[in-house]
């Protein structure tokens, strides 16, 4: 009314306008005005969604609690949607969604089935501002599964569940309360299918458990859905033997029942039921008759609640245990309480509606009715038992019809079986000329093995001997090399006796580096001994090992906790060779010796601040077949370095590798990457 009295207003000022200057077309602008504000959608739009999502939301929180409520709130969003926003499609698909839950829980499939085609319908339609038609599919879809699974339709229900986990719509991270739901659903009749119609024998029943509590503190919804989660996590565990772990559950639902807000009688008796059964697989825990009162209580909840699928699930439970004890008159109680209320149930249904009256169906249930019923030996006649017996087979046949494999299964076995047959007749036609064949094809096959077992050996022998006279060589041009310097040292006749032993002790430890480098470069020499050990003891080595620095320069080795998995020898040969080099390149400043973690490995740097190289020089220090620079003073001790790393990398396979960073005057830094632990 207000937007009409504005609309109303401008059109008087515009007709003011109209008067004074005598045009027209202001006149055609303000009637064109006044009825596209009549026209335009109001600003209720969102108090009418707010309403209609109310309705919805006190429908679903009555899922459990009260079926009946659930549906009435149902049919009065479904109205006010009609009359009010008749193209509100979220809000139609999230009714007919929660009256088909109910109708599940009053166990009138078909009921349901009407109300989850009208929300496939509706979703193929891809209405204008849908945004919930995929998640609200896949919760039809879950509970088609559980209507498929109560009639026994295993490899349909799975095909389904199937379907669901390959669309890909769970993992969305943007469905909110709704996805939450739908995940949760997804969980609880994944659970049912594996551990009720399957017995645990379908999947990986320690994985599905573990990823569905894992999920757990990600899945809340509300009270309700955290109970029917419970009891799914709890009816697995004692499916699969962890009857403790079950308890677990229950006991989380019973404080959750403690709520007086949250109080269901559906996951009361639920709870009760599956504690009675977690209970009677403890021994010891509880006597024979405080589980069958459990069992009972529960079946008294179930009554109570009125859905007679959970009334026949909790009648069978109770009177089996109650046979399983001896109290064969318990048993046979409760069994004729439910049979007298079957018959009192089916003469109300048809006087109300003759023509539409049909049982509900749950054959596994049923099968379990009439096992306990024949057991209990409760037939009043011999044709009554007959009756019993007969119907007890059909569910048998009817079940074991739907549990074997799929047509297509069968069609792909059958389609092996003609090729099979046809493979044996032309097999047996051909039989001579296969002998011949296979016997032409070992042979041949024998001989082309030996000789590619010769040329491996020959051209392994021949790279041996490359390789041996490159390691001549290259042993002879360093040789030179290194032990030049030395020997001009020695024949300095102004040679301090410090200096020569300082000298002498550098010459040996050259020799010591030519032994070890021979001994791993040359084909079978050094053994590698790998081993796990802490990089510090090899620092702490080090530091012993290696002349003292010069004044002026500190050799500092930074603590470290980091663990190899390498040659200790030659981890300690390398770092004392780098570490050696730093101190004849340094003449003032420092030398740091540390290591860190990357990515499974363990990188040790060696800095220094001394004269540094350039480029070229770089370049040639790990290369055994390059002339070495003149001046330079790198040669065994790097080269061995890089056999050392090579060897490393071909045991772990992990990358292991050295290289050098330097700037002339600014020092060198040498980088080092072994195995971690």
């Amino acid at each position: 009314m207000c937007k009409l009295v504005i609309f109303n207003r401008h059109f008087v000022n515009y007709l003011y306008l109209c008067t004074v200057k005598k045009t027209l077309f202001l006149l055609l602008a303000a009637l064109i005005s006044l009825f596209a504000g009549c026209r335009h959608k109001t600003s209720a739009d969102p108090l009418l969604r707010a309403r209609a999502d109310g309705l919805n939301k006190e429908a679903f929180v009555n899922r459990y609690r009260d079926p009946d409520t659930c549906l009435a709130l149902s049919h009065k969003a479904l109205q006010f949607i009609a009359d009010s926003l008749p193209d509100y499609a979220d809000g139609m698909l999230r009714a007919r969604n929660n009256m088909a839950f109910a109708y599940y829980q009053m166990s009138d499939a078909e009921s349901a089935r009407k109300q989850l085609d009208r929300v496939d319908k509706t979703i193929a339609l891809r209405l204008e501002g849908m945004r919930n038609g995929d998640i609200e599919w896949v919760i039809s879809q879950l509970l088609r599964a559980r209507l498929l699974q109560r009639n026994c339709q295993i490899a349909d229900s799975y095909r389904l569940l199937y379907d669901v986990g390959r669309s890909g719509i769970l993992e969305r991270k943007d469905l909110g309360i709704l996805g939450s739901y739908a995940r949760s659903e997804y969980y609880i009749t994944m659970l049912v299918l594996n551990f009720h119609y399957r017995n645990g024998q379908e999947g990986d029943v320690r994985t599905l458990i573990g990823e569905v509590e894992a999920a757990l503190p990600a899945l809340k919804v509300d009270y309700a859905q955290d109970m029917a989660l419970n009891y799914a996590l709890a009816y697995g565990l004692q499916s699969a033997g962890e009857s403790r772990r079950a308890l677990e559950y229950c006991d989380r639902n019973i404080k959750i029942l403690g709520i007086p807000a949250a109080f269901c009688t559906y996951h009361y008796a639920n709870t009760v039921q599956m504690a009675a059964s977690a209970l009677k697989s403890i021994p010891g825990t509880a006597s024979p008759d405080s589980v069958l009162a459990l069992y009972d209580t529960a079946r008294c909840a179930f009554f109570d609640y009125g859905d007679p699928y959970q009334m026949l699930g909790g009648t069978t439970s109770t009177a089996r245990y109650a046979l399983l004890i001896g109290d064969t008159a318990k048993a046979h109680g409760v069994l004729r309480e439910w049979l007298d209320w079957t018959k009192q149930h089916r003469a109300t249904a048809s006087a109300n509606d003759p023509a539409r009256w049909s049982p509900f169906k749950a054959p596994k249930l049923e099968l379990g009715l009439f096992d306990v019923l024949l057991r209990s030996r409760m037939a009043s006649s011999p044709d009554e038992a007959l009756r019993w017996y007969t119907r007890h087979a059909e569910l048998q046949d009817y079940i074991a019809r739907n549990e074997r494999e799929d047509f297509a299964l069968q069609q792909s076995l059958a389609t092996a079986t003609r090729r099979s047959h046809w493979l044996t007749r032309t097999a047996i036609l051909f039989g001579s000329m296969a002998v011949v064949l296979l016997g032409l094809t070992v042979a041949l096959w024998s001989i082309l093995r030996r000789l590619r077992r010769e040329k491996r050996e020959l051209e392994a022998a021949k790279r041996r001997d490359v390789e041996r006279i490159a390691n001549v060589e290259t042993t002879l041009s360093v040789l030179r090399h290194d032990v030049s310097p030395f020997m001009g040292y020695l024949r300095s006749p102004a040679l301090t006796p410090e200096l020569r032993d300082e000298v002498l002790g550098q010459l040996l430890r050259t020799f010591d580096n030519i032994k070890s480098w021979t001994r791993l470069s040359i084909p079978g020499g050094m053994a590698f001994n790998a081993s796990r050990f802490a990089l510090q003891e090899a620092f702490e080595e080090v530091r012993t090992q290696v002349p003292r620095p010069h004044a002026g320069v500190e050799l500092r080795f930074e603590p470290t906790q980091l663990r190899l998995y390498a040659d200790r020898l030659l981890v300690v040969i390398m770092l004392r060779n780098l570490v050696g080099n730093a101190l004849k390149h340094t003449a003032e400043g420092s030398i740091v010796v540390g290591a860190e973690p990357q990515e499974g490995m363990v990188h040790i740097t060696v800095r220094d601040t001394g004269s540094g190289m350039d480029a070229a020089q770089v370049e040639s220090l790990f290369r055994a077949d390059r002339t070495l620079p003149e001046g330079s003073e790198h040669g065994f001790g790097l080269i061995l370095c890089r056999y050392i790393i090579k060897k490393h990398d071909d045991l772990t396979r992990r990358g292991c590798r050295i290289w050098a960073e330097s700037t002339p005057g600014h020092g060198t830094t040498m980088h080092v990457l072994l195995a971690a632990q």
